[in-house]
């Protein structure tokens, strides 16, 4: 029996040696070739295996290992497969040793993603085991036919290993005829390289004059250029027009709730809370107002109360957060303003809500310019021209002629006097 077992050692170790030699033949040949022409891959690896046996056979199951070399068969989805094994089967018997098996095969395999990714495969083959059982006279050579399903994964780190999963249906000829069943987990490591794709060099760029452009400052951020920004120092995020200015927003804070009842916050509108005040903590300078709505069940005047108190909440939740109070102010608005129809439930839910409300901004006025660009006289800088424009000036009118005096008549001549002269007419 021992000589036997000899001999099958023998002749595997001796198959092996002789695929090592072709694959080293191959890979010569290979490195002689068309260098585009893709790899064909080879792989060795190693098997643990439990053994699920005939229920006719005296040993119920059983453990072994095995060893195998794969080639790929051209460049497509096939592949054959050498294996070599060893196996222990356990006859549980106190008074019996254990029985052995030893073999090796040749299996066909088909294998999806040509084994170059994850590939489950396929496999059918034929070998030669020698059983070895007590008594020793029924110690025998035969043959066994198998068929199995598997998968490989991807490979792994450096040197490409990868994971094997595979189990096969086996048929004995030892004793009249055994089905066992083997199931086996293993490594696998490559020995040839993956394809490498044949990479034409590109042809010499011809050297191009870069024209150098001049960048347009945008010192806030928002898209707009300095030279065009009415609004500078817009708060980064924030949406702006045409001129940079700020567009007014109005953000419904969508899971945002609270306990039942009550404005305490809840653990997911906390998280949420959260993240909102990371997006507004730069608006310092931004008028914000927290808005809390309810929906119509209860009194006007409790809603009222409630939704502040809401709104105080989710206003103190922000601050703690690192948004500025300056400029962020809470209003209950009650049940006032729905979005939702208040007769049914899902209605009743979107109105139970907080809306951010957050201004826009305003260009200032311009200051009136002539076709010069030269601010016109009167014009105070940075406000904007009178509403009515001052008339032009009136056309200067020539004095109309002074009527002329009537000649008075010649006085008559008077007598000489001593003592004063006479009146005149």
């Amino acid at each position: 029996m021992k000589f036997a077992r000899r001999k099958a050692a023998a002749a595997i170790a001796a198959v092996i040696v002789s695929l090592a030699s072709h694959h080293a033949d191959a890979q010569d040949e290979a490195s002689s070739g068309n260098d585009a022409e893709k790899p064909t891959l080879s792989y060795v690896g190693i098997l643990g295996s439990y053994l699920d046996l005939d229920k006719a056979r005296l040993p119920s199951d059983g453990w072994g290992v095995g060893a195998y070399y794969g080639r790929q068969l051209g460049h497509g989805n096939w592949f054959w497969e050498a294996q070599a094994f060893a196996q222990n089967l356990e006859t549980d018997e106190a008074n019996m040793t254990d029985f052995y098996r030893t073999g090796g095969g040749l299996d066909l395999v088909y294998s999806l993603n040509q084994r170059r990714t994850f590939s489950p495969f396929l496999l059918l083959g034929v070998g030669g085991n020698y059983n070895d059982v007590v008594p020793d006279k029924d110690d025998k050579f035969g043959v066994y036919g198998n068929a199995g399903i598997g998968v490989v994964t991807r490979p792994y780190g450096t040197y490409g290993f990868r994971l094997r999963a595979e189990a096969r249906y086996i048929y004995d000829d030892f004793d009249g005829g055994q089905n066992d069943f083997r199931y086996s987990v293993g490594i696998e490591l490559p020995l040839s390289p993956y394809e490498q794709p044949h990479v034409v060099p590109p042809p010499p760029v011809e050297p191009t004059e870069v024209v150098k452009t001049e960048t347009m400052a945008d010192s806030d951020g928002d898209g707009v250029p300095d030279q065009f920004d009415k609004c500078p120092g817009t708060p980064t995020g924030m949406p702006v027009d045409g001129v940079g200015c700020g567009l007014e927003q109005v953000i419904t804070l969508t899971g945002v709730n609270f306990e039942f009842d009550k404005a305490s916050l809840t653990p997911d509108s906390r998280k949420i809370l959260e993240d909102v005040a990371l997006k507004v903590a730069h608006f310092k300078d931004v008028p914000m107002t927290l808005e809390g709505h309810t929906d119509s069940k209860g009194s006007d005047a409790y809603n009222m109360k409630l939704s502040q108190l809401r709104a105080d909440s989710v206003r103190n939740f922000l601050i703690e957060q690192g948004v500025s109070g300056d400029k962020l102010t809470a209003k209950g608005m009650g049940e006032g303003h729905p979005v939702a129809d208040n007769n049914t439930d899902a209605g009743r839910a979107l109105n139970r809500r907080v809306e951010l409300h957050i201004a826009g901004q305003t260009a200032p006025p311009s200051v009136p310019v002539d076709a010069s660009g030269a601010a016109l006289p009167g014009a105070d800088s940075g406000m904007a021209a009178p509403s009515e424009p001052a008339p032009p000036p009136a056309a200067e009118e020539t004095p109309a002629p002074a009527p002329a005096e009537e000649t008075p008549p010649p006085a008559e001549e008077a007598p000489p006097s001593t003592d004063e002269p006479a009146p005149a007419q």
